[in-house]
């Protein structure tokens, strides 16, 4: 691992370890809620997304590469699992109080006009399934050097002229 990978690797772990056991230390009450806050709202948020944009540009190329590939695939797939069903869900919702029976606690048009009535549902069914999609359709590239590379065709070659 390179030494600016390294300091950027013990850096976040620093960053989302110490947060909460600062914020538990704070005597002040509102610091510490402030630091939770941030904690939940903007560091967790920010991890997801660093550890989806690794994985997605991760070539594979080392064992703990690929570890990390094979591991993450199972939250990842999760995740999308989840927006799958939470949006299929509202829109089962909106299209049961449109169409069958009005509940009290819904808010939303009497006649279904457009995806507006559908609100956050379809972009969450279609962020889900491209995501479920992304994972398991994901194929390990393998990235050859070019030594590796010229070997390879060397022995492309040779079968070629074999047969």
């Amino acid at each position: 691992m390179k030494p600016r990978a390294l300091i950027r690797v013990v850096a976040y772990l620093l960053i989302y370890l110490g947060v909460p056991v600062v914020a538990s230390m704070v005597t002040n009450q509102t610091a510490a809620s402030v630091l939770g806050i941030v904690y939940i709202f903007l560091l967790v948020p920010f991890g997801i997304l660093r550890m989806i944009d690794f994985y997605r540009t991760n070539d594979g190329t080392t064992v703990l590469s690929r570890i990390f590939n094979v591991l993450f695939r199972v939250p990842l797939a999760l995740f999308g699992l989840l927006c799958l069903a939470a949006g299929v869900a509202i829109i089962g919702w909106v299209l049961y109080n449109v169409l069958i029976a009005r509940q009290k606690e819904y808010s939303g048009p009497r006649f279904i006009f457009g995806l507006g009535g559908f609100g956050v549902g379809a972009p969450l069914v279609l962020y889900g399934w491209f995501t479920l999609r992304s994972v398991l359709r994901r194929k390990e590239e393998i990235i050859l050097s070019p030594e590796e590379q010229a070997e390879f065709e060397q022995e492309e070659d040779d079968e070629e002229h074999a047969a």
